[in-house]
């Protein structure tokens, strides 16, 4: 109410200093602009948002897959792009602060998942004959999504009775995927193959079902929200024996 009051009085007092002259208004138009937007951007950046979205949940995991541990909430919040699809602005907005939790392998592993991952797949479009389709099934069967790679995208696709925890650790396979492929040379030959015994499908499944709940632990302990993925993924769902 103060701030109101404030505000009221100085547009008073401004408004009998320019009077009728039109540079003045535009020039204090400008002026009063760049102070309004300037004061939400510091607002927006003192926010700690402990939820997970495709970036800070990416962000948090491949910190995770690097060093063993889950960074805290204020050190990946100031990692976060506010421009995500304008790398220019964020460059300008970054905090000029080097952080030193987060490795610089970590921040590009985040920004690189997050520009490869597709929730909410179609099937259909990601399969090339009935093989792939039996063999992602039987490997998928006890979990609510199923993640493949297709033409260098992450491609989840999602169950009907998928929910924001099995989105979550979708994500955590993608991210250990990426981590194989980077840093053991393990890339992708194939659902088919890649869904085998010893295939990169496999081995990233196995490895997120027992370290997932372990990694939403080390979050919650740091303040992070692990009980599922805020995202908007595509408006596809499949039903057991639906391939479509």
């Amino acid at each position: 109410m103060a701030s109101r009051f404030i505000g009221i009085g100085l547009g008073i007092g401004l408004g009998n200093c320019i009077g009728s002259s039109t540079p003045l208004v535009l020039a204090s138009f400008c002026v009063v602009t760049w102070i309004h937007m300037y004061s939400n951007l510091k607002s927006y950046q003192s926010i700690q948002i402990r939820t997970l979205n495709p970036y800070r949940a990416s962000l948090v995991f491949s910190e995770y897959l690097l060093s063993g541990q889950a960074p805290p909430v204020k050190e990946v919040n100031a990692e976060e792009p506010l421009f995500p699809a304008v790398p220019i602005l964020n460059a300008s907005f970054a905090n000029k602060a080097q952080s030193i939790v987060l490795s610089s392998e970590a921040k590009d592993a985040a920004v690189e998942i997050e520009s490869r991952l597709q929730l909410g797949s179609k099937l259909s479009e990601i399969i090339n004959n009935k093989e792939e389709v039996l063999a992602l099934f039987s490997l998928y069967k006890n979990e609510g999504y199923i993640l493949s790679e297709h033409t260098g995208k992450f491609c989840v696709v999602l169950k009907e009775n998928c929910s924001q925890v099995d989105m979550l650790k979708a994500l955590f396979q993608v991210n250990y995927l990426y981590w194989l492929e980077k840093n053991a040379g393990i890339e992708g030959r194939g659902a088919l193959y890649d869904c085998k015994p010893g295939g990169r499908l496999q081995i990233s499944l196995e490895y997120a079902e027992r370290e997932f709940n372990h990694v939403r632990n080390d979050g919650e302990s740091v303040g992070w929200i692990t009980d599922g993925l805020i995202a908007r993924p595509l408006p596809n769902r499949i039903r057991p024996g639906n391939t479509e």
